[in-house]
């Protein structure tokens, strides 16, 4: 049997997952089948793997693996996963309570102590809101001589920035420059 490359399959899921969040921005119910949704739902909540989860549901593993790469199909899953991760929170919390009273080493109370506190939530961002920002500041500078040839009625001022005063040579003495007028 010919299957797609990791490749073609990972550039394809990305497209379908991007599909699957506008389905969900723009409040659509995603509705796979009944035998796909018992199949996610079974290596979500049940936490089974791929291929038996697709035999549990009557589906072969090449059919399921497909439907994962579909936008409707993949937003169920995000769906599920999202609920999973929503109903574990509180258990989560209450284990980093237990933590903070009855862990054996210091180091585990004082990691309970900050992500209750939130000191560490740049680093932990589970359930909260993340922004990136990004700034890019480009500054190009190139070697050379600048010659401000800005129109004054002032010959003296046409004269190149790095020479000295005294050094300074006026553009209408010499014989190759043209003139603009």
């Amino acid at each position: 049997m010919v299957m797609p490359s990791k490749q073609s399959v990972t550039n394809y899921s990305a497209d379908a997952q991007k599909a699957a969040a506008l389905i969900k921005k723009e409040k659509k119910a995603p509705r796979p089948t009944a035998r796909q949704r018992r199949a996610i739902e079974a290596m979500v909540y049940d936490g089974a793997k791929r291929a038996d989860a697709a035999k549990l549901a009557g589906l072969s593993d090449h059919a399921l693996r497909q439907a994962l790469t579909k936008p409707h199909t993949l937003a169920f899953l995000n769906e599920c996963q999202e609920m999973l991760r929503t109903s574990l929170r509180p258990r989560a919390l209450n284990r980093i309570g237990d933590l903070i009273d009855k862990a054996d080493s210091d180091r585990v109370r004082l990691d309970a102590a900050k992500y209750i506190d939130g000191m560490d939530r740049g680093t932990h961002q589970v359930g909260a809101t993340q922004v990136n920002v990004q700034t890019n500041v480009n500054v190009t500078t190139t070697p050379g001589y600048v010659i401000d040839l800005t129109a004054d009625s002032h010959e003296s001022s046409r004269k190149i920035a790095h020479l000295d005063a005294d050094d300074a040579i006026p553009l209408s003495s010499l014989d190759d420059v043209p003139n603009d007028e």
